[in-house]
């Protein structure tokens, strides 16, 4: 084995293996269970992000798990059109040559985009692979692709044939720089500081109502004042009519349960045709839908010269300019509030009325609801729960149609005659009346109309494929909480109506990464952080274990590269332990075997490491089964590099040598490779690279750990190794504190040469010998049963051992001693509490209350001996 680990030479060489031994590819023939994940799909023209390095390393996690746990795993991969990001980035090329896209023409666009998608189409698949991902790379789908066109047809049709879908009239999120709709859920909020403007209306007969504005140029289409109801102020007005200045329209005073009383004065301006919460007042009390801005965000008031065609900031200026000339304006003051932005162009949205396609989501969504509240469909964090469900409860119909050149055409044709159908493939004739004379619909649909289909139509619906019957419903989805209104609601509402079970079971809602300072990622501030750049650096295994470290968290993480760091360090530990044994054991780069020992002969060393080992396994099991992967790493973190390496390595070295005693030897080799085997497995999912690299090293290895079975312990690791536990880990504590002492004695770390020390143990938990042989090991001392004439040795106590210590410097003072009684009695004290606590010993897992118990009787031990040292003194 090379000196140290080398992911740039390792990484090429498992990846390469994996693609030949078929690694992630499903047989849906199989009679093995399955265990099914839809990948999220990913912009086609993206690149990997830190947001994609987290998430789908959670999923692959969870597919080499599964595969290792006798599962036959379909972790299906694709990609999305991306519609209006792919058409930004081609009329943004466009207009860099002087272009538009109207003069190219749409035949022309769509072959510029043909070409863009196959120069950049798929590169993020070959960034997936970097970081070692086991996806099934040979159904990898697109959300273009024919079949999932059919798909999206046969949906569309479905639902309006039943009505469900609908065209009409309501107010939007309306994008001028894209010219298409934008759904709520897309919508990108950001503060601006405008300036609030009060406007004196005049009210006809005499008086008048002001009202409170930062978007003053709206005013040439308001169509009513709301009022709160019952409020005192204007007792009088309701009923009542303003004349509307500039216009001299004739408005009603109203009522309305919508008007917040303390904001501005009171009184609310409404205009139903750009502003969502004037529009559903304007539907209540049946007020005219007067636009006053047009599609490309100028002012359509041709009426009104002064106004008409200016942008809408330029007229904002102009309006108060006119009406403070009328002597209007009673006040202005600045005034700090959130404004919807396009989440793609970043453009300022126009909320308007405008003729678009609807979803009438109130059927499909009751069926959504009772899943997640029957847990047919689970979140983690649970609270997420509430998220989805909140927002399903007051769901509103859903804005299905974009103005863009580029996505699914809306499957929807109108004949000459006016006959208006929907259709699967695309028709000759009007089916109604037979007219040849057909008009296409012009828009296209929302992509997350199409995402919405992603866990079915990847495998055939609405044909009944075996892929189908197989791998549907998946099991798990990983996403982001961004996204659960716009795809995790309409996967499970869909599901439902089509497929007919819910899309999937769990539901991980992954951390969130942010910038080192708690701020969001953006390319614009500089701060995003390239997955590619961390593999370069540290390799894919610790950005991986870094995923899974803080990757089901479920809330922001800041972003720290030195815990990835910190996992290169790891990868190299784990390597360096595997190498010391090839060392020792093998011929360099491999061990042949390790035959398997009678348990009789184990040391207390092994059957600590084999106990720690399959308390470990069970607490893994029980974190990932509860997607909690951040303890399972937390766990093998400190089990591998404090347990094993540290620990355990140490202490067996003298009985790896070949002139130590042969049943020591042994049994020493067959538990130090058994436990590198089974981290080795249960690292794997979290970090393949270094795990098969290692692992391929040892006695009878497989040419791949996803064709090693997961780790499960037999009962006897655990069984009667109580009191080996417990003498181990007293010998770890005596060790460290021998260790402090050397250290404060002003011994440097590498003085190897032995110093005495007596050792008096309160009860039989080790014998005399493992005491002394293992203290041995691991501290440059001689025990023996008494000291030499000498200095004053350090006295000290640890684990209830009693220790003197000959440094031939300082020994421990009284101060020293007594600090160390008042912790042991702290100890006591608070383990006795929590053994006295009804809760703790019904709710703590029971290998927590039995290890409490031992820590109980290591601290009243080290409480009496401590006494007693102090009584002598």
């Amino acid at each position: 084995m090379d000196k140290s680990f080398s992911p740039s030479d390792v990484e090429p060489r498992w990846r390469a293996r994996w693609e030949e031994l078929g690694v992630g590819i499903a047989d849906a023939a199989t009679d093995r269970p399955s265990f099914s994940i839809a990948l999220p799909p990913p912009n086609i023209t993206g690149a990997l992000h830190m947001g994609h390095a987290l998430q789908q390393s959670v999923q692959d996690i969870l597919a080499r798990h599964h595969r290792m746990r006798g599962y036959e795993v379909e972790w299906c991969p694709g990609t999305d059109h991306a519609a209006i990001a792919t058409q930004n980035v081609i009329e943004r090329q466009l207009a860099a040559e002087g272009l538009t896209k109207e003069e190219l023409g749409r035949e022309a666009f769509r072959a510029r985009v043909d070409a863009w998608y196959e120069e950049y189409g798929g590169r993020i698949f070959e960034q997936m692979r970097r970081l070692g991902f086991s996806c099934d790379w040979s159904r990898a789908r697109f959300t273009l692709d024919p079949a999932y066109v059919r798909a999206i047809r046969v949906v569309f049709k479905e639902l309006y044939d039943e009505g469900l879908i609908y065209r009409g009239p309501r107010i939007v999120n309306w994008c001028p720089r894209c010219r298409s709709a934008i759904s709520d859920e897309e919508v990108e909020w950001q503060e601006h500081t405008d300036s609030l403007v009060r406007i004196r209306y005049p009210v006809e007969g005499g008086g008048d109502i002001t009202i409170a504005t930062v978007r003053p140029e709206t005013m040439l289409g308001d169509t009513g004042v709301a009022v709160s109801p019952g409020d005192p102020r204007y007792a009088g007005l309701v009923g009542r009519t303003v004349v509307l200045p500039l216009t001299g329209r004739r408005i009603p005073i109203f009522e309305d349960g919508a008007v917040e009383p303390e904001f501005g004065t009171g009184a609310l301006k409404v205009t139903p045709a750009h502003d969502p919460t004037d529009y559903d007042i304007g539907q209540r009390h049946g007020l005219p839908m007067i636009g006053v801005i047009a599609l490309d965000g100028t002012m359509d008031v041709p009426d009104l010269p002064r106004f008409h065609g200016l942008s809408v900031n330029r007229a904002r200026e102009e309006v108060t300019a006119a009406l403070r000339e009328l002597g209007a304006v009673v006040g202005e003051e600045e005034y700090v509030h959130s404004v919807g932005h396009c989440d793609r162009c970043k453009g300022v949205l126009e909320p308007l009325i405008s003729e678009q396609w609807w979803v009438t989501m109130r059927p499909l969504a009751e069926p959504a609801i009772a899943v997640v509240e029957s847990d047919q469909v689970r979140f983690h964090p649970r609270r997420f729960a509430n998220v989805y469900l909140d927002w399903m409860r007051n769901i509103r119909d859903w804005c299905i149609s974009r103005q863009l050149w580029l996505g699914h055409a809306i499957p929807v044709s109108t004949c000459a005659n006016g006959h208006r159908f929907a259709w699967i493939e695309h028709p000759s004739a009007c089916p109604e009346c037979g007219s040849t004379v057909l008009t296409d619909d012009p828009d296209v649909l929302d992509t997350w109309f199409s995402s919405a289909l992603w866990p079915f139509a990847i495998f055939g619906w609405p044909d009944d494929t075996p892929d189908l019957r197989r791998f549907y419903p998946t099991d798990v989805l990983v996403t982001a909480r961004e996204i659960i209104f716009l795809w995790v609601s309409r996967m499970v509402m869909t599901g439902l109506r089509f497929a007919g079970a819910r899309p999937f079971s769990d539901v991980i809602i992954n951390s969130t990464i942010m910038a080192g300072d708690g701020s969001r990622m953006s390319k614009s501030k500089g701060n995003v952080v390239d997955p590619l750049d961390m593999i370069e650096r540290y390799g894919a295994d610790a950005v991986r274990a870094w995923a899974g470290a803080v990757g089901t968290a479920g809330q922001d993480m800041r972003f720290d590269e030195n815990r990835i760091a910190s996992y290169r360090l790891f990868a190299n530990k784990l390597w360096n332990a595997t190498r010391l044994l090839v060392t020792r054991l093998g011929d360099g780069e491999r061990i042949a075997e390790a035959p398997e020992v009678d348990p009789a002969t184990l040391h207390p060393e092994d059957r600590w490491i084999l106990a720690r080992v399959a308390e470990t396994v069970t607490a893994c099991d029980a974190a990932i089964a509860a997607y909690r992967f951040h303890e399972v790493m937390e766990r093998l973190y400190d089990l591998t590099w404090r347990g094993y390496c540290d620990w355990y390595v140490e202490m067996i070295k003298g009985r790896l040598g070949e002139d130590a005693d042969p049943a020591s030897r042994a049994a020493a080799v067959w538990t130090s490779v058994t436990v590198l085997d089974t981290l080795l497995r249960l690292l794997h999912p979290f970090m393949p690279f270094i795990t098969e690299e290692c692992a391929v090293r040892l006695p009878g290895a497989a040419p791949t750990l996803q064709r090693r079975e997961w780790p499960a312990p037999p009962s006897w690791w655990r069984e009667g190794a109580n009191g080996a536990v417990a003498g181990v880990e007293r010998v770890i504590e005596l060790v460290g504190a021998l260790r402090n002492a050397r250290q404060q004695a002003g011994l440097p770390p590498g003085f190897r040469e032995r110093q005495q020390v007596t050792l008096r143990t309160p009860d039989d938990a080790l014998s005399t010998g493992d005491l002394r042989r293992l203290v041995q090991a691991l501290v440059p001392v001689e025990v023996v049963d008494e000291l030499s004439e000498g200095t004053e040795p350090v006295r000290l106590v640890a684990g209830g051992v009693e220790a003197a210590l000959r440094t031939g410097g300082a020994s421990v003072d009284r101060p020293q001693l007594e600090k160390q009684l008042r912790q042991a009695e702290g100890q006591v004290a608070r383990f006795t509490a929590q053994l006295d606590n009804p809760r703790f010993l019904e709710g703590a897992a029971s290998e927590v209350v039995e290890r409490t118990r031992r820590l109980l009787a290591e601290a009243f031990a080290q409480r009496d001996t401590l006494r007693r040292l102090l009584d002598k003194g």
